[in-house]
């Protein structure tokens, strides 16, 4: 728990000092330590008590105001992760419930806190922190939880002395550290989705479909669709789907983000698909899901046809590997690869150019032939 702070006047005496004069002599305790800190003022012939006492309050004030660690020696790592990190991540909406708080809890309670978190905060040093992500990349944890790791590291410890609990950062120099290689992030090609389509049926298909060329839609997206999001665009009246919800762990709830809420233009075989599969619903209305379950009221688990029905498929034709990644990875890719800038196809996605570029996009070989066609051409003619 952290101290309530008192206002510090301290012990201000007049006391011989090693010379044999009278000095004023200043005693006070720094807030969550036990010992006491001295400083000889100045000598009592040369110093009055006004002015002993100015400079009292002069060398107080830091603390009088606030400006030195006040923290309880008390505190230990997950106590404050408990009491002030998760809760002014919750308060200040940054942790969505049904989706980031229970991963980000997850790593800090099954990593950070069991190695680190009965450790009084103060007392941390950036070597144990070094540590602690060299010992996980070690154990061949991912790249994404070591870096996801770092990250928390890095927030809780400027938080903490942002809050003056600590007087240094130890987190501050802390790298992270060379981890496993990663894996390769698949995509399709567009051979291999012409594959997919032969051995899908109509349902199956337009979900694969949404998730892949039809606009890189997340799962919980394409649970989420009803009749009546399908619409026209206000300007041009050509059709769009319009993502206003999506469907996380079985939860209804608001896209993952305010750049999420989009519209998603329907072209030419996503048409087709969607006009020969709305023929096989029974209710049609607009608050009616477009992937109704055996129960009409909620709509299917995508994640249960993934694997029930898809799954299987894909790897029936040598396609065991993609996963609800690699599909939204394809649009990223191969939009890219078709000459869609890198902001489009981060609103078509619903989320951020830097994400889309470094996190979804790969370069298929053909594209890097290509690339390497254009170098020789320019140096060589």
């Amino acid at each position: 728990m952290i101290r309530k702070r008192r206002h510090q006047k301290g012990s201000l005496k007049k006391l011989r000092y090693r010379d044999g004069c009278l000095w004023w002599r200043l005693q006070w305790r720094k807030p969550g330590e036990k010992n006491v800190t001295t400083k000889w003022l100045g000598k009592c012939s040369k110093m009055s008590k006004r002015a002993a006492e100015a400079e009292r309050d002069r060398v107080l004030e830091p603390i009088n105001a606030g400006l030195e660690p006040h923290g309880s020696s008390m505190m230990n790592l997950s106590e404050f992760i408990d009491t002030v990190f998760v809760k002014a991540k919750q308060e200040a909406g940054r942790w969505r419930e049904d989706s980031t708080a229970p991963t980000s809890l997850g790593i800090l309670d099954n990593h950070l806190k069991p190695a680190l978190g009965a450790k009084l905060i103060h007392l941390i040093t950036r070597r144990e922190l070094q540590a602690f992500l060299n010992s996980k990349a070690a154990a061949g944890c991912s790249y994404s939880l070591v870096q996801h790791l770092h990250s928390f590291i890095s927030e809780i410890f400027e938080m903490a002395f942002a809050d003056r609990l600590i007087s240094l950062n130890p987190a501050q120099s802390v790298v992270i550290p060379k981890c496993k290689p990663r894996k390769p992030k698949p995509f399709l090609t567009p051979e291999d989705i012409d594959r997919v389509a032969q051995v899908l049926d109509i349902r199956e298909r337009l979900m694969f479909w949404l998730a892949t060329p039809g606009g890189g839609m997340r799962v919980g997206e394409i649970e989420g669709l009803k009749l009546g999001d399908i619409g026209k665009d206000p300007e041009s009246g050509k059709d769009q789907f319009s993502i206003r919800r999506r469907i996380y762990r079985g939860s209804e709830g608001d896209p993952k983000s305010h750049r999420s809420k989009r519209e998603v233009p329907i072209k030419g075989r996503t048409a087709t698909l969607l006009s020969e599969y709305r023929k096989l619903l029974v209710d049609d209305g607009p608050e009616a899901w477009l992937f109704p379950s055996e129960n009409p009221n909620r709509p299917v688990r995508f994640s249960n046809v993934f694997r029930r029905i898809i799954k299987p498929a894909l790897k029936s034709i040598g396609l065991g590997h993609i996963n609800f990644q690699a599909m939204r990875r394809t649009f990223a890719t191969q939009s890219k690869a078709g000459g869609v800038d890198a902001k489009t196809r981060a609103d078509i996605m619903g989320h951020s150019v830097d994400v889309n570029e470094n996190q979804y996009t790969q370069t298929p070989f053909d594209v890097k032939e290509q690339a390497m066609g254009k170098v020789e051409k320019r140096l060589l003619h």
